[in-house]
């Protein structure tokens, strides 16, 4: 890999909707672009309803421990046959202090305000720089949810926030949680490394793997187009190492019987190395599902095909 592409940085972006569990989400994956290159965002829409700004953050339980979350987001990506990341006390650090800031001020995002209680940086990068982890290539993930690790969970069916999650060159994740008068946030950081050992690619759901039929189809920026019918199916996503570019030539979802499943296909944006697509409408508690995807790989063709189950 040219040292272009060795550089990439992230931008943030977005605010996600609800999901249909009625868990309040915000925050966006920030996909990555070249240094100095041309870069998108989208600006976040904050609330300040019901939140204190002199509250103080309250005790955790264990399940918004660090590590709990970091155990959760392994055993997701060991599901995956993705490497697992390790964590590091600063990336910690600089995610519990974001989520603190995101709770205290009443916002979402990524980008922190000089002057507003708890900055620690404008960006991820600078929030990794205040903890002495400097030069990192990294993104930030954030949700609000009643517990760290139920954040994790949540966040990990989002195609844009799932991306970063499971990336195969994602190497340390540090994770933190905070509630202060009624508000919650938890913030995911995530340090790569595209020199990495890794797998050829990242399919998710994994060959055989069972997954939840349903999905809202709620994240911002829209993986659906506007007026799409919901809820829809789980999101199937194929993520290559690498950084190789990755086109989609052709899409094709089917049952157990052959039959075909309508799908939406899933907005590349900020990065060229996955493709993803959406079923149209829920699938069918343990029907088995069949993913043919024709692919131009680093301008080769290539077929990927795999099945997986809908869980009862």
């Amino acid at each position: 890999m040219d040292r272009a592409r060795a550089a990439l940085t992230f931008v943030p972006f977005g605010i996600v909707g609800a999901l249909a569990v009625g868990l309040a989400l915000a925050g966006a994956f920030a996909g990555p672009r070249v240094v100095n290159g041309p870069t998108r965002s989208v600006v976040p829409t904050p609330s300040t309803a019901g939140v204190s700004r002199t509250a103080s953050p309250t005790a955790t339980d264990p399940a918004d421990d660090a590590g709990a979350m970091l155990r959760v987001h392994n055993d997701l990506r060991a599901a995956l046959g993705a490497p697992a990341v390790r964590g590091d006390d600063r990336v910690n650090a600089a995610a519990r202090r974001h989520a603190e800031y995101l709770a205290r001020n009443a916002v979402g995002g990524h980008d922190e305000t000089p002057g507003q209680a708890g900055f620690t940086g404008v960006s991820v990068r600078d929030r990794l720089d205040a903890q002495g982890y400097a030069g990192a290539t990294a993104s930030e993930v954030a949700i609000s949810s009643g517990s760290g690790s139920e954040g994790v969970r949540s966040l990990w069916v989002l195609p844009y926030h799932r991306l970063g999650l499971m990336h195969p060159h994602a190497v340390v994740a540090g994770w933190g949680h905070a509630e202060i008068a009624g508000r919650t946030a938890t913030v995911g950081v995530l340090v790569y490394d595209f020199a990495s050992p890794s797998p050829d690619r990242v399919r998710s759901p994994a060959a055989g793997q069972r997954v939840p039929a349903t999905w809202s189809g709620d994240e911002a920026p829209a993986v659906l187009p506007a007026g799409a019918a919901r809820p829809v199916g789980y999101p199937v996503m194929v993520v290559f190492s690498n950084a190789r570019p990755v086109g989609l030539r052709s899409a094709r979802l089917t049952d157990a019987s052959g039959h075909e499943v309508a799908h939406e296909v899933v907005p590349q944006l900020y990065e060229g190395d996955y493709v993803a697509i959406v079923p149209s409408a829920p699938l069918r508690p343990g029907e088995r599902y069949r993913v043919r995807l024709e692919l131009s790989l680093a301008g080769d063709p290539v077929v990927d095909e795999w099945e997986f189950e809908a869980e009862r």
